[in-house]
């Protein structure tokens, strides 16, 4: 078995060889490598500085769009709101008007069967009117034929004036009913 001289002595041998080897890697990589670094780093940097500009960009228009959309949405609501109003206010007309002609319809109707009453009473009343002036007028013309026929039998009138006579007669008769 090694002892703890040796191990610690082995130790700092692998450490001077990779110290050399850094050393040798320094001398022959050191140029490439430190530009290769600096590439990445430069790429990083332009690719996180892009990937902030597009993020930035893609925030921007998500905002806006989110801003348009609500603009839109409030747009809508109060198109909707206003077809609403105008829809509640025509239904509010529309019932006014119903039943302001169920009223006059009502008042009409009524109206009207109290002039069909008056224009009944009217002609019930013309009826009997022409009816007794008729019943007037007949009795006038039997009385005046009575004594027409009483003075053409007392003076002997001759057939044919009493025949013009009732002629005349039936002509003002006829006359009178018209």
């Amino acid at each position: 078995m090694p002892n703890n001289k040796d191990i610690k002595k082995e130790q700092q041998q692998d450490v001077a060889q990779v110290n050399e080897l850094d050393q040798l890697r320094q001398i022959v990589f050191g140029a490439a490598e430190q530009q290769l670094k600096q590439q990445i780093a430069s790429t990083r940097s332009d690719l996180e500085h892009a990937l902030s500009k597009q993020n930035s960009s893609f925030n921007d228009r998500l905002t806006q769009m989110q801003e348009s959309i609500n603009q839109r949405f409030s747009n809508l609501e109060q198109q909707l709101q206003l077809a609403d109003k105008s829809h509640d206010d025509n239904e509010a007309s529309i019932e006014k008007n119903l039943a302001n002609l169920s009223s006059e319809h009502e008042m009409f109707a009524s109206t009207t069967l109290q002039d069909f009453k008056n224009i009944e009473q009217a002609l019930d009343n013309e009826s009997q009117s022409l009816t007794r002036n008729f019943n007037d007028q007949l009795e006038q013309l039997k009385t005046h034929l009575e004594s027409v026929s009483k003075e053409l039998s007392s003076s002997k009138t001759d057939r044919k004036t009493l025949a013009k006579l009732l002629a005349t007669m039936a002509t003002n008769l006829e006359d009178d009913e018209l």
